[in-house]
């Protein structure tokens, strides 16, 4: 690659040597093209063009290029992090997600059973309602009959006393209680009869 380089130049430099007027006068013309000037120029340019090429090609490119490679390979483990944080963001909300939804069924699968215990429990409570009120209706019932009966058994007691009384305040006399009993009586036996 060198030698073509050289080989160029000296090409380009032949060319324009031939076609410059200017290059056989001594003291005319462009300095640079000069010919007894020309071999120290020439040997200058060598070592300017190498020494800038090996300069640049071992010091300056090595350099910009592991630049450039460092700062892709930041941008590639940038890029990498992102992705996997954007990854774990992901994974996460997925997971908070899953965990909403599994709370908000349990929250229902608990308002469920709380209705369904509240409702048995309801349930239960007028059960035992009902049974202390037929309890109680029923011991009424068995107190009224026996208050019923306890006064059927007295009536015939109860009215002969009224009666005489009711005689006395009338007639102011006593009536005969035995008499009047046995009348109470008739009377009695007629109305449960009837």
């Amino acid at each position: 690659m060198f030698n073509k380089l050289i080989y160029i130049i000296l090409v380009l430099f032949n060319i324009a040597f031939i076609v410059s007027p200017s290059m056989g006068a001594e003291g005319s013309g462009m300095p640079q093209m000069v010919i007894p000037d020309f071999m120290p120029q020439l040997v200058w340019l060598v070592i300017i063009f190498t020494t800038l090429y090996f300069s640049m090609k071992y010091v300056a490119l090595p350099r910009i290029t592991e630049i450039i490679s460092n700062r892709d390979l930041k941008i590639v483990n940038d890029l990498e992090k992102a992705e996997e944080i954007k990854e774990q963001i992901e994974r996460i909300n997925k997971e908070h997600q899953e965990a909403i939804e599994d709370t908000n069924s349990k929250i229902k699968i608990l308002v469920n059973e709380i209705n369904q215990k509240s409702i048995h429990e309801a349930e239960i409570k007028l059960e035992e309602c009902q049974e202390n009120i037929n309890k109680k209706i029923e011991e009424e019932k068995i107190k009224l009959d026996n208050e019923v009966e306890l006064f059927n058994k007295n009536i015939e007691m109860i009215s002969s006393e009224a009666v005489e009384k009711i005689i006395e305040k009338i007639y102011y006399v006593k009536p005969d209680t035995n008499n009047m009993k046995s009348i109470i009586h008739k009377y009695s036996e007629s109305y449960n009869n009837d």
